[in-house]
């Protein structure tokens, strides 16, 4: 499509592109409308060091090195399946992430939460970080890890109320834009070329049909050698009658 044929369609066929903009305007609320908010909630679970490696009085803080990899043990168990369906028996269609915490240096597990209700945002968060020692806990009994030495947890943020993501209808709007612009476009390059070639196709049946009427206007070879005979007959009698 060269750019300046598109720029001509567009003048020659300017209202329907207003009406292509109408319609694009309406598609594009329509398209936000029906597409619900999100909703977004955050904890941090924080992994604690066992009470052999603070020792007494000792502060667990200062013995967060090293728990990075027992934390990235309970993270992978919240990919698998079962994680994931015990999620989903309590908040159907709650989407959560369990990973580490890239922002920070220690051993911190973020839980993000998306779900299409404020309720169930948080009904998943708070199930995920209640369900983080007992997972640690069972983790650990496979390993016979005993009283002292057992790793612990504790929340270390988690919110009380969730976000409003306004993404989704956003993305919805953008997309019916983009397809109502994309679509106008189309259908105006389309119409102006079917409209010229019918104006083409019509100029050149006038013009067939105006050399048609002149070629059957003038007198072909068989008119001329009639009308040079008549005119011989008649100059033959006109002869005749001077010498009569």
């Amino acid at each position: 499509m060269v750019l300046s044929e598109f720029v001509g369609a567009i003048r020659r066929r300017w209202y329907l592109a207003v009406v292509g903009i109408l319609l694009t305007g309406v598609l594009g609320w329509s398209a936000s409308a029906f597409v619900a908010p999100s909703y977004t909630a955050r904890g941090l679970v924080l992994m604690l060091p066992s009470k052999n490696a603070v020792g007494p009085g000792g502060n667990p803080f200062l013995g967060l090195g090293g728990l990075d990899l027992p934390a990235r043990v309970v993270v992978a168990y919240y990919t698998s399946a079962p994680a994931q369906e015990a999620i989903a028996e309590v908040t159907p269609g709650a989407s959560v992430t369990v990973s580490m915490e890239e922002s920070t240096r220690g051993p911190v597990i973020a839980i993000d939460v998306s779900a299409d209700t404020e309720a169930n945002a948080i009904t998943a968060l708070n199930f995920v970080a209640d369900s983080i020692p007992e997972t640690l806990g069972r983790l650990q009994d496979e390993v016979n890890a005993k009283g002292n030495a057992r790793l612990r947890s504790r929340p270390l943020a988690l919110d009380e109320t969730a976000a409003i993501d306004g993404s989704g209808p956003l993305r919805a709007r953008i997309m019916a834009v983009v397809l109502g612009i994309a679509m106008t476009a189309v259908l105006i390059y389309a119409i102006d070329g079917i409209a010229l070639r019918r104006r083409l196709a019509r100029e050149e049946r006038g013009t067939s049909l105006a050399a048609q009427d002149v070629a059957d206007d003038e007198p072909d070879q068989d008119d001329l050698d009639d009308l040079g005979e008549g005119r011989g007959v008649r100059d033959d009698h006109v002869v005749q009658r001077l010498h009569g």
